[in-house]
């Protein structure tokens, strides 16, 4: 709860700052029209005012739209709600200037929705798209690695991982902090069965720069690694931890 009103407090104040910066353009630009004194000139001020300030408020009505559409996945793990915003986002954008964070979102929004298989053939064809960047190529492999854990496809879980480690040595300049290390080097020794070490890293991962989303997988896997060295107790509590928290995500309807 703290975590979601953190979030939410974060955000109304950027937008709060930011619309505060448009009011104040849009005063200037005000006080430009009613102070020159040739007519001409006040067109011209006022067309360039209202033409900007007509791209930037349609710009802001899409990129909250788009926000709205991230906060209910990662922060309110409400699919539903994602979805809906999805396509609400997708109506009102004309020019497809959000199709290729789409294309991301979409990738996510099947992990969440425990359908593997055809996150995987999503993946598969935007493969061109996802190896444009190193940033996208992680979120590539990191998403590939977590529909081959969850088909317990170890042939394939393991090429996954190997591709990731690949990207480690890669200049992490290049790279933001998209995702943990840690996390997916406990995947690898949790796949391993190097159950002790794989918990030895997931502790190492600092939860409070993790979303609700993030949080409910790190504790998911936390928790199967705890029950597999026997500590059930608290692997069940973390389990359960993570279902009420990652609300309607695949992943907390199995535990």
């Amino acid at each position: 709860m703290m975590k979601s009103i953190f979030w939410k407090s974060l955000y109304l104040g950027k937008k709060s700052i930011l619309w505060l910066v448009y009011l104040i353009f849009a005063f200037y630009i005000g006080h430009l029209v009613f102070t020159v004194p040739a007519f001409g000139t006040k067109v011209i001020f006022g067309s360039i005012g209202i033409i900007v300030l007509s791209i930037v408020l349609l710009f802001e009505y899409l990129k909250n739209s788009y926000e709205k559409m991230i906060y209910a996945l990662t922060i309110e793990c409400d699919l539903t709600k994602a979805k809906q915003r999805k396509l609400d986002l997708q109506k009102k954008d004309l020019f497809n200037g959000f199709k290729q964070s789409i294309i991301i979102f979409d990738s996510l929004l099947l992990l969440d929705e425990g359908k593997y298989q055809e996150c995987l053939t999503h993946l598969e064809r935007h493969q061109r798209f996802f190896h444009g960047t190193l940033d996208y190529l992680f979120i590539y492999y990191h998403t590939q690695m977590y529909c081959h854990y969850f088909l317990k496809d170890q042939k394939n879980l393991h090429i996954s991982l190997e591709h990731l480690t690949k990207l480690q040595s890669a200049n992490k300049k290049q790279m933001r902090g998209l995702f943990s290390w840690h996390e997916i080097i406990g995947i690898n020794y949790l796949y391993q069965n190097r159950n002790q070490k794989c918990l030895q890293e997931l502790e190492l991962i600092n939860q409070n720069k993790l979303n609700n989303r993030e949080l409910t997988y790190l504790l998911y896997v936390k928790g199967q690694c705890l029950l597999k060295l026997e500590q059930k107790s608290e692997g069940y509590r973390l389990l359960k931890e993570a279902k009420v928290l990652g609300n309607t995500l695949a992943i907390t309807q199995v535990m």
